[in-house]
């Protein structure tokens, strides 16, 4: 099952509760006992705002409230709006954070220009040139 990121609860304390791993390419908030996460507060719409995953496996957070607007990092939207790793969304006095997942990065390989190997080839024939002179004078002697 592929792993878009996750939904991390804020508690009220501003400690992280409840971590929802996002599996689909929707997630839906709101009341409805459909919603992928249902909040039982009655100022909260039947389908609140959605979290939708794009062709760029990107999310994109659409606010679906006129009453009660979703919130991102402190503003109100009305576009669907593209999240960013660590953004949070606030729906009346509930906060969420967005996280992408964890991606494992290779090893930067240092890469060789061709100067590089140029400066070495010629380093390389300097210390053959010196070894091979150097010991043309050691059998001179």
């Amino acid at each position: 099952m592929p792993r878009y990121g996750k939904i991390v609860v804020i508690k009220r304390n501003g400690t992280d509760g409840i971590i929802f791993p996002l599996t689909s390419t929707s997630c839906l908030f709101g009341r409805k006992t459909e919603c992928d996460i249902r909040m039982r507060l009655p100022w909260v719409s039947n389908e609140h705002c959605k979290i939708e995953i794009n062709e760029n496996k990107e999310a994109v957070l659409t606010n679906l409230s006129t009453v009660n607007p979703t919130q991102l990092n402190g503003a109100c939207f009305e576009q669907p709006v593209p999240l960013k790793h660590g953004d949070v969304l606030t729906i009346i006095d509930r906060s969420f954070r967005f996280e992408y997942p964890l991606q494992s990065t290779p090893k930067k390989r240092r890469s060789r220009s061709p100067k590089d190997e140029t400066l070495q080839q010629v380093a390389g024939v300097e210390l053959l040139h010196k070894q091979s002179s150097g010991a043309k004078s050691l059998d001179a002697s």
